[in-house]
């Protein structure tokens, strides 16, 4: 069970206020969930007027019916009597009482521990786990060092440091940091994900053991990492299946430019003028699979984001986007996200700042509906307003 509700949040940065989503009750074998919350990032929301990433200081109940666990954080930024404070707890138990089988409403979740701080609520499902204070100071000391490794101030300190702690750079070590440049990258933040990739290569290079546990890391993960042209060249060359050649150039897409398919018309000749006509055959079929395969994954992605455009113009064109919403649900995606942000990028560019707030209320509604949330006021607030049709951002469709 993981219960959702809407609460006003203010702004730490602006002091602006809000209406966002937050999860109450966690079931810990949710796994989703139980990362979102083990990672920090459980009922954390973008202040719409500044950007600023806000967690509003609410009780959260978190349970887990295999390890008869049952948590409850109150936290110490309250401004809440102990009386108010524990009928919100005893509300949250309660809800999740009812929602259980009679079978499974055993005693501990009446009693949750209490904690004050999420930090030291997180210390208690990691042991719960058998993670030990010992296994989690060690990585906090790897996410230290992979600070301080981001912050050295030029390439001679870099590698001096990369000297000093080559013991420490083991696999567990690239493990972490892996982590960090998948997050930024599904978090959208590809100039946080570069910077981690660009460390992650000049360590693994460095390093005594880098290069092997990068590489094992990606194999064990399905993660393909090309560092230029020359890389993804001589991997096409060398993949054995339409399957490996497929990935390689969904992986290296944006390195598929004029200069790429010159390189490559570059070795046909050279090979052919060695003498090696099998080779040259095989990378002139190569170099036809891959224009097709291009082609093709550049047609898909038109088509996509043109629906996605196409349904975000009608969300905005309507006088009551929650109804379009709602009859659409079942066409939002990921591309309907990503022309909606890249929309919002572009109304913010321009100066248009009203527009791009507008454009993420109805993102926060159309997550909210798909959430399941029933949020009136936030729709309300979404509704373009009729007195200013001229104000109704324009759909780009951007390509990357």
């Amino acid at each position: 069970m993981a219960v959702q509700q809407v609460t006003p949040v203010v702004c730490s940065n602006c002091q602006g206020q809000y209406n966002a989503p937050v999860n109450s009750i966690i079931n810990g074998q949710d796994q989703a969930m139980k990362a979102a919350f083990l990672q920090g990032r459980i009922n954390i929301s973008q202040c719409p007027h500044c950007g600023t990433a806000n967690r509003p200081d609410v009780p959260i109940l978190y349970y887990d019916l295999e390890k008869e666990l049952a948590l409850v954080l109150a936290p110490g930024g309250l401004t809440l009597d102990k009386t108010t404070q524990e009928k919100m707890i005893g509300n949250l138990t309660n809800s999740l009482i009812n929602s259980l089988p009679t079978e499974q409403r055993k005693f501990y979740l009446f009693n949750p521990q209490q904690f004050l701080t999420l930090e030291n609520m997180v210390k208690a499902v990691l042991k719960a786990d058998g993670i030990t204070e010992e296994m989690l100071d060690k990585q906090a000391a790897r996410t230290k060092l992979i600070q301080e490794f981001m912050q050295a101030p030029d390439e001679d300190t870099l590698k001096d440091l990369v000297k000093t702690h080559d013991e420490e750079l083991d696999y567990e070590f690239f493990e972490i940091l892996t982590a960090y440049m998948q997050t930024a990258n599904m978090e959208g933040d590809q100039n946080r994900a570069q910077a981690f990739y660009a460390l992650r290569a000049v360590l693994a290079r460095w390093s005594t053991k880098g290069k092997e546990a990068v590489a094992e890391i990606d194999q064990k993960i399905g993660l393909v990492v090309l560092e230029n042209q020359e890389e993804l060249l001589e991997r096409l060359s060398q993949a054995t299946t339409d399957e490996e050649i497929e990935g390689l150039v969904a992986a290296g897409h944006g390195l598929l430019d004029y200069t790429f398919f010159q390189k490559l018309t570059d070795k046909i000749d050279r090979v052919s003028k060695e003498g090696d006509a099998a080779s040259a055959t095989a990378l002139r079929e190569l170099r036809s699979k891959v224009l097709e395969i291009k082609a093709h994954h550049e047609e898909q992605s038109r088509i996509v984001l043109e629906r996605a455009g196409n349904l975000l113009k009608e969300v905005l064109q309507s006088s009551r986007p929650d109804k379009v919403i709602d009859e659409k649900l079942d066409q939002i995606d990921e591309a309907f996200f990503f022309v909606l942000t890249a929309n919002i990028e572009e109304a913010r560019r321009q100066g248009h700042n009203e527009t791009a707030q507008a454009l993420e209320m109805i993102g926060n509604l159309t997550m909210a509906k798909l959430q399941g949330i029933d949020l009136s006021q936030m729709e309300a607030e979404a509704e373009p307003p009729a007195e200013q049709p001229q104000e109704k951002p324009q759909i780009h469709i951007s390509r990357r």
